[in-house]
C-alpha cells in the first residue's frame, strides 16, 4: 500500500504507506541542506545527500522512529560525512602529472637495506636449524599459503601436530627477531 507525497508537485512513492520520516525530511529541507552543506562546503553536493536520504527513507519502515526531525538530521548529517570522507580518501588517491614530482620518495638508506637482508638471513638460518618437517610445514604454510590441513595430509601427520609445528617454527623466528 504506498503512498503519494507530494515535493514540490511531484510525488514521491514510499512503499510503506505513509512514512513520517520522507514527510519530515521534505518539511525542513532547508534546515537539511544546511546540515549538510556545513559538512561538505558545497550546496550541489549537499542537494544530493538530501536526496539520497529521501530515497533512503523510501526504504524504511519508520513506524519505530520516535524523534523523526532528530533522526533525519543525524541521518543526512552522517551521509554527508559519508561523502566528505570518500571525498577526501578519493583525492589522496589523486595525484596531478604536474604534482608527482612533490611526492615524497621512499626514503630507505642503504644501512636500511643491509640491516633488513642481514636480519632476513639470521631468520632462514634459524628455519634451517629447525627439523626439515617443521621448517617445511612453516614455509608451505606462512609462506606459500597451503592450508595445514593438506600440509598434514602431505606430511602424514595430524592437523594438530602441523599446527603446533608452524608455532614451534614462529617462535623461533621471533627469538631470532628479538636477538637481532
Amino acid at each position: 500500500m504506498a503512498s503519494d507525497t507530494k515535493h514540490s508537485g511531484k510525488n514521491i512513492k514510499c512503499p510503506y504507506g505513509s512514512n513520517v520520516l520522507v514527510e519530515t525530511l521534505i518539511k525542513y529541507k532547508p534546515k537539511l541542506i544546511t546540515i549538510a552543506n556545513d559538512v561538505l562546503h558545497s550546496h550541489v553536493q549537499s542537494e544530493d545527500v538530501f536526496q539520497d536520504a529521501i530515497v533512503k527513507a523510501c526504504t524504511m519502515r519508520s513506524t519505530c522512529i520516535h524523534c523523526p526531525i532528530g533522526y533525519a538530521c543525524r541521518m543526512v548529517y552522517n551521509l554527508a560525512l559519508d561523502e566528505a570522507r570518500r571525498r577526501s580518501h578519493d583525492k589522496l588517491k589523486m595525484t596531478t602529472i604536474d604534482d608527482a614530482d612533490t611526492l615524497p620518495a621512499a626514503n630507505v638508506s642503504a644501512l636500511d637495506c643491509i640491516v633488513a637482508t642481514e636480519t632476513l638471513h639470521e631468520v632462514l638460518s634459524s628455519l634451517k636449524n629447525l627439523p626439515r618437517r617443521t621448517h617445511e610445514a612453516f614455509i608451505r604454510h606462512r609462506v606459500e599459503g597451503i592450508p595445514q590441513k593438506d600440509i598434514a595430509e602431505e606430511l602424514g601427520v595430524s592437523r594438530t601436530l602441523v599446527n603446533f609445528m608452524i608455532k614451534d617454527a614462529h617462535r623461533s623466528c621471533e627469538r631470532t627477531l628479538r636477538a637481532a
